[in-house]
C-alpha cells in the first residue's frame, strides 16, 4: 500500500477544491456485528464500519480498538472491501497487548450509514463474556478543513459458550455383515513444516537467563492461517488449536524460574503441522544470603586470614565468587570454597574492606561485607649508617629486631629516582647488616627497613636516616695520574737542568776566552797609545816655547790615557773575578 505522504496529497488536494459544507454532520466508528454467540474455539468475523451521518461525507478516520486476548485472539485482518485506498496506518494487530489500530482515507467522499473499513478475522479461545471496544477514534468530514465530527464509538459484546453434547439413546444392536471398513480422507495438500524458533533474549538453550519475560520469533509462510503456542514445563506438550493469528513474535509475561519450554506449531488450509519444541531456562531469583565473616586465627597479625561465608542458590547453582579485598578484586570458583572458608591473599598491614559477591549462573548476585584490621610486626631498628659516603664507597646499614631468622627489606630512597632494595637475614639474637657495593650516584638519600616474616607478616617501617653521598677527592680519584704526571715534569726540569748547566759552563768558557782576547788587545792598545803620547811628548818637549794652552792639552790626554787604561783593566778584573767565583760555586 502507498503510504501517508500519498495519502495526504489525495486528501489536501480534495480539501481545496471541495466547499465548507459539514453543516454540523456527525459521524460514528461501529462493529458489526455489536454482539454475537460464539461456540468456544471456532473463528468467527468482526467487521469495523463507519457512518458518515450525512453531510458531505468523510475521506479518513482512524483508531484503537482493545480486546481481551483471554477470550478471543486475532487470526487475520483483512481490507480487501475497505471503502479507504490510502492507508496512513494499515491495520495491524497484537494478540500480547489485545490491541487493534488503523488509520486511512480516500481521496473522495464517501457518504453512508456501513461502510467496511476493514474485517477482522477471531478465534474463541474459553468461554465467558468478552467485549471489543474502540478506545480511541476519529473520522474526518470531507469539508475541506478536515473538521473532525465523530460523535460516537460504538462496541461490541460476545458470549462464548461451550456446544451442549445430546446424549443419544443406546440403539439395539443388530448384527450385520461386515462391512468394508472406510478409509479416512487425508487431507489434499501438504502440512505446513516444523517452526525454527529464535529468541533475542535467550539465544542459547543451554544457558540459565535472569530475564523471565521470554521472546520466541519464528518466520511467517506464505501460506499460514495461523500458529498455535504456548510455554509450559513440560518439554513435549502441545499448544493445542486455538488460533493465535498470523504473527511471528510472542513475548511472554513473567515466567516462574526454572527449565521452560515453548511450544509451537502452524496451521495451514490443510491442517495443523508438527509441533516445535524450545527449551529455555529461567533464574530471577538471587543467590540465598548470607553473612561475611574473618578468622585470623586468633593472631592479628596474620597476613592471610580467612573469609568466612557460605550460600546456595536454588534453581541454576552458584557460578562464582568475586572477592573484593581494598582495591583488589578477584573471581574463584565454588569449588575453592567447599569448606566455607577462603584463604585470602598476604595482606601489609592495615585496615581493609572484604566484600564477596555470590554469582549465581544467570548472573544474578547477593553479597555480604565486613570491616577488618592487619597489625604490623614490630619494626626494625637501624642501629649505623654513616652519615657521608663517597660514590665508590660500600654502603654499610647495621641493625637489630624483636625477631630472630626473619628477612630484612632495606628501601635506599631518592626523589626522582627508582628506590634500591635489598634484603639480609637476621641472626639468631635479632641483629643484621647490610652491604650494597654497586656504588651510589650522588645525592641525598633516605635509608629505612622493614621486617617480613615466614608468613608474609610485615612490620611498619623503620625510622629513615639520611644519608649523604659525594664525590671522591682529586687525590682520591685521580692520585696515581698525579703521581705519574709530577715524576714526568722532574724528569723534564733535571733534564733542562743539565742542558742549562752544561751550556752555561760553555758559554762561561767562552766568556773567558774573550775577556783574556780583550785583556791582551787592550793591554796591546794602550801600551801603543802610550807609546804615540810619549812620542808626541818628547816631541813637545823638544819643541821650544811650548804654549800653556799645548801643555794642559798634554797633560789631560795623559791622564785620560791612565783612567781609560785603569777603568778597562779593572772591568776585566771584574769579569775575571766572576767566571772564577763561578767556578768556584760550581
Amino acid at each position: 500500500m502507498r503510504r501517508i505522504s500519498l495519502f495526504l496529497i489525495f486528501v489536501f488536494t480534495f480539501a481545496v477544491f471541495t466547499p465548507n459544507i459539514a453543516q454540523g454532520a456527525s459521524a460514528s466508528l461501529l462493529l458489526s456485528p455489536s454482539s454475537s454467540k460464539i461456540e468456544v474455539g471456532k473463528s468467527f468475523t468482526m467487521n469495523v464500519v463507519v457512518n458518515s451521518g450525512g453531510g458531505v461525507g468523510i475521506n479518513a478516520a482512524d483508531g484503537l480498538i482493545k480486546f481481551d486476548p483471554a477470550y478471543i485472539t486475532v487470526s487475520k485482518v483483512s481490507d480487501a472491501s475497505s471503502i479507504f485506498k490510502l492507508w496512513t496506518t494499515d491495520p495491524t494487530f497484537s494478540n500480547s497487548a489485545g490491541t487493534i489500530t488503523f488509520g486511512g482515507g480516500s481521496p473522495g467522499s464517501y457518504t453512508g450509514s456501513a461502510g467496511t473499513i476493514f474485517s477482522v478475522t477471531f478465534v474463541s479461545k474459553q468461554v465467558g463474556t468478552t467485549e471489543v471496544t474502540y478506545r480511541s477514534g476519529n473520522v474526518l468530514a470531507a469539508d475541506g478543513l478536515g473538521t473532525n465530527i465523530v460523535d460516537g464509538l460504538g462496541k461490541a459484546t460476545y458470549e462464548i459458550f461451550e456446544p451442549v453434547v445430546e446424549e443419544e439413546p443406546e440403539e439395539e444392536v443388530v448384527e450385520e455383515e461386515p462391512e468394508e471398513e472406510e478409509v479416512e480422507e487425508k487431507p489434499k495438500g501438504l502440512l505446513p513444516p516444523i517452526p525454527e524458533i529464535d529468541s533475542d533474549t535467550h539465544p542459547d538453550e543451554n544457558t540459565w537467563y535472569s530475564n523471565n519475560r521470554p521472546e520466541f520469533n519464528w518466520k511467517v509462510l506464505a501460506d499460514l492461517t495461523g500458529v498455535a503456542f504456548k510455554i509450559t514445563d513440560n518439554p513435549k506438550d502441545d499448544p493445542g488449536v486455538v488460533n493465535e493469528g498470523i504473527i511471528e513474535t510472542e513475548t511472554f509475561t513473567e515466567q516462574k524460574d526454572g527449565e521452560q519450554y515453548f511450544h509451537i506449531k502452524y496451521q495451514n488450509q490443510y491442517g495443523w503441522g508438527q509441533v516445535s519444541h524450545r527449551k529455555v531456562m529461567i533464574d530471577a531469583t538471587p543467590p540465598e544470603d548470607f553473612k561475611l565473616a574473618i578468622d585470623d586465627k586468633g593472631d592479628s597479625t596474620n597476613p592471610t586470614p580467612n573469609l568466612v561465608f557460605s550460600t546456595t542458590d536454588e534453581t541454576s547453582g552458584i557460578e562464582k565468587y568475586n572477592i573484593i579485598i581494598g582495591t583488589e578484586s578477584f573471581d574463584v570458583t565454588p569449588d575453592n570454597v567447599s569448606t566455607g572458608s577462603y584463604k585470602s591473599p598476604v595482606l601489609a598491614p592495615g585496615e581493609y574492606s572484604a566484600t564477596v559477591v555470590a554469582v549465581d549462573k544467570a548472573g544474578n548476585t547477593a553479597s555480604s561485607s565486613v570491616m577488618f584490621v592487619i597489625d604490623p610486626l614490630k619494626a626494625p631498628i637501624i642501629t649505623s649508617v654513616p652519615d657521608v659516603i663517597s660514590k665508590k664507597d660500600d654502603l654499610v646499614v647495621q641493625g637489630t629486631s624483636f625477631y630472630s631468622n626473619v628477612r630484612v627489606k632495606v628501601y635506599i630512597e631518592r626523589t626522582g629516582k627508582d628506590t634500591i632494595e635489598g634484603e639480609v637475614e637476621t641472626d639468631e639474637s635479632g641483629n643484621w647488616a647490610f652491604v650494597y657495593k654497586d656504588g651510589l650516584d650522588k645525592g641525598t638519600y633516605n635509608v629505612s627497613a622493614i621486617i617480613i616474616d615466614s608468613r608474609g607478616a610485615q612490620s611498619l617501617s623503620s625510622t629513615k636516616h639520611l644519608l649523604n653521598v659525594v664525590s671522591p677527592s682529586i687525590i682520591c680519584s685521580y692520585g696515581l695520574w698525579i703521581i705519574l704526571v709530577l715524576l714526568l715534569a722532574i724528569a723534564l726540569l733535571v733534564g733542562y737542568i743539565f742542558y742549562q748547566r752544561k751550556f752555561f759552563i760553555a758559554e762561561k768558557l767562552r766568556i773567558k776566552r774573550e775577556a783574556d782576547e780583550l785583556k791582551v788587545k787592550m793591554s796591546k792598545i794602550f801600551y801603543a797609545l802610550h807609546e804615540e803620547v810619549d812620542e808626541l811628548i818628547e816631541l813637545a818637549d823638544k819643541k821650544a816655547g811650548l804654549s800653556e794652552s799645548e801643555r794642559r792639552v798634554k797633560e789631560k790626554l795623559q791622564e785620560s790615557l791612565d783612567i781609560s787604561e785603569e777603568f778597562i783593566g779593572k772591568e776585566i778584573e771584574d769579569i775575571e773575578k766572576e767566571i772564577k767565583l763561578t767556578k768556584k760555586k760550581e
